[in-house]
Parts: structure tokens; C-alpha cells; sequence
């Protein structure tokens, strides 16, 4: 939403994130314009999903400019390190999306962008997105350096050592199967950046039922949401998918609901080989078939040649009418 008369302030609100599995804690955030900047939340210990809103005050003017960058400072429980530096922003293609906002495809209606989500990665990765009425937008990642702060900025307390005290926030916030892969292996830094791969891909669903609506969550923290009758996903799609919720209307003209969560190395190595192939050839299909007693299958590649999916964790609800 813009100020009356102006074409330079919209309504907007920072916000931070993490990944479900790496806990994070921003020490320090500020999303920065010319003369002026608004705090990003910070203090709060977060792994609230990449991409996602997490915590939201109600700071400065409702109405801001758009941000140029962002300067932030966090500290990383899993690999027990500070990072610090600057994420420059687009500014002019925020500055479009804000203008233009979107088509709500479930109402219809206009739509705004109305947070800056920002994200603390492993290895001092970030990533910046838009969000608004259950869209997320990726607008922007850096890679920011590794730096040294007082540990009192996480915990002003010496009678707690540093070990003591990141271990039991870890052991609160994760799982067994989490805290067993992470003294195991490590946090996989190394392997961060394939989030942010983009491939050449396109959706397909069917089934004895009819799709209404599917709701896409990807691995680089973009989520989108398509309407099969008025608003349908695109010829060509990008990011690789993490989850699906597809809602389905029934003979009887009731409603069920799938939800499907992808394993993430499947996912990933079906794509490294069905996505990967010359541009003059056919774009891969992820196709998801709901077939009779509702089973749902998944594949992706040609359809002569797809590579199934069967790793995949589905739920299958009915909803209320």
C-alpha cells in the first residue's frame, strides 16, 4: 500500500528467520534507506523455517521508503560462530514489486507485499524475500564474514559457560534425529548454496479427483500458491520444491487435502538428473497422480523416462465442508 501522493513509501515490516534445523540468534539488524533506517527484530533465538515470517514489532513509521540494504550481525548455535556485514538490496526491482504488488490467485483481489523477511543461514549465508498473503519472494543473498563479538551479547551471564549454554538451547529447539546428524556430521556448510539452485521445470497434477489449488513451499524460501481453474502455475517453474499442499474436491463435492513433503537429497539428485539436460529438450514434468483408495504417486522427468519419488512423507485429509 502507498502513501496518497507519493510513489516512494509502502506499508512494510522487517522480520528474521532461520532454518528449522540451525538455530540462530540476531544480534544485531537494521534495514537501511537514505538518512534512515528501521531495526529488524533481534535478541529472540530463531529456526522458525527459511523463508518464513518470525518475529514482528510494530517499529518506526508504518509507511517507509524502500530499503537499500540491510546490516546485520547474528550468531549461529550450530557452528558456534558470529557473522557479521551488509546485504544490498535491489532497490529498484523492490521498488516494483511494491508498486505492483499481485493477483491473490484464491480471491482475486490485488494484493501487497507487506514484510521484508531476512535469513540466517550456515556459513554466514543470507537471503532477503518479500512476503505478503502467503506468497514469499526471494530478492536477494550474500555471503557475509565470519567476525568476532562479546559472547555477552548472546549471554550476560559468567556463570554459564559458552558450551553449556549453546547445548542446551540446542537440545530444546532440535530433535533427537537432529542432534544425532549434527554430532555426527557437523552443520553442512558446504552444502548451503544448492538451496538457491534454479532449474527448468514444470508442474503437472492429476488424479480421480479434481485439483483446486496447490500451495508450494520451496527450498530457497520462496512459497507460492496456485488456483488450477483461474490461476494456474506457470509453463516454466525454478525452484525445487520442499513441500506441496494440494486441495482437491471429490465426486461427492467434498474436499481433501494432501500434503506432501519432499526428502531433500531425493529431490535433489532427481533433479541434478532429469533438470540438467540441453535446453532443446522437452522441459521435465514434476507429476503428482492421486490414484484410486487416494494413493499418490510422484515422479519427475519425461513421461517416458520419470524418476519416481517414493521417499516422500504424505498426509491425505479431509476437510470440512
Amino acid at each position: 500500500m502507498t502513501t496518497p501522493g507519493s510513489s516512494d513509501t509502502f506499508e512494510w515490516l522487517p522480520t528474521e528467520c532461520a532454518d528449522e534445523r540451525y538455530p540462530m540468534q540476531l544480534i544485531a539488524g537494521q534495514a537501511e534507506w537514505a538518512g534512515d533506517s528501521v531495526r529488524v527484530p533481534s535478541g529472540k533465538i530463531v529456526n522458525n523455517g527459511w523463508g518464513e515470517i518470525g518475529s514482528r514489532h510494530l517499529v518506526g513509521e508504518p509507511q517507509k521508503p524502500v530499503p537499500a540494504r540491510v546490516t546485520l550481525a547474528w550468531f549461529s548455535y550450530t557452528e558456534d560462530q558470529f557473522f557479521a556485514g551488509t546485504l544490498e538490496l535491489p532497490h529498484a526491482e523492490l521498488t516494483a514489486l511494491f508498486r505492483a504488488g499481485f493477483k491473490d490467485p484464491l480471491t482475486g483481489n490485488r494484493a501487497s507485499w507487506d514484510k521484508l523477511i531476512v535469513g540466517m543461514g550456515l556459513g554466514g549465508w543470507t537471503s532477503a524475500w518479500l512476503a505478503g498473503s502467503g506468497h514469499v519472494r526471494a530478492v536477494a543473498s550474500a555471503q557475509l564474514e565470519p567476525t568476532q563479538r562479546d559472547w555477552s551479547e548472546v549471554l550476560d551471564n559468567p556463570d554459564i559457560s559458552r558450551a553449556t549454554f549453546i547445548g542446551s538451547k540446542l537440545r530444546a529447539r532440535l530433535s533427537d534425529a537432529q542432534l544425532r546428524a549434527h554430532a555426527k556430521h557437523g552443520p553442512p556448510v558446504s552444502a548451503w548454496p544448492k538451496y538457491a539452485r534454479r532449474y527448468r521445470w514444470r508442474l503437472h497434477v492429476e488424479g480421480v479427483q479434481v485439483p483446486l489449488h496447490v500451495s508450494m513451499r520451496s527450498f530457497n524460501g520462496e512459497r507460492d500458491t496456485y488456483d488450477f481453474a483461474r490461476q494456474p502455475p506457470p509453463d516454466e517453474l525454478h525452484t525445487v520444491p520442499k513441500q506441496l499442499q494440494i486441495t482437491w474436491l471429490t465426486r461427492g463435492a467434498g474436499k481433501l487435502l494432501t500434503k506432501i513433503a519432499l526428502d531433500e537429497q531425493e529431490v535433489f539428485g532427481a533433479f541434478d538428473k532429469a533438470c540438467t539436460a540441453g535446453a532443446d529438450t522437452p522441459t521435465p514434468t514434476l507429476r503428482i497422480e492421486l490414484g484410486p483408495r487416494n494413493r499418490v504417486s510422484i515422479s519427475v522427468g519425461p513421461k517416458d523416462g520419470p524418476i519416481s519419488l517414493t521417499r516422500a512423507k504424505i498426509e491425505l485429509l479431509s476437510l470440512p465442508e
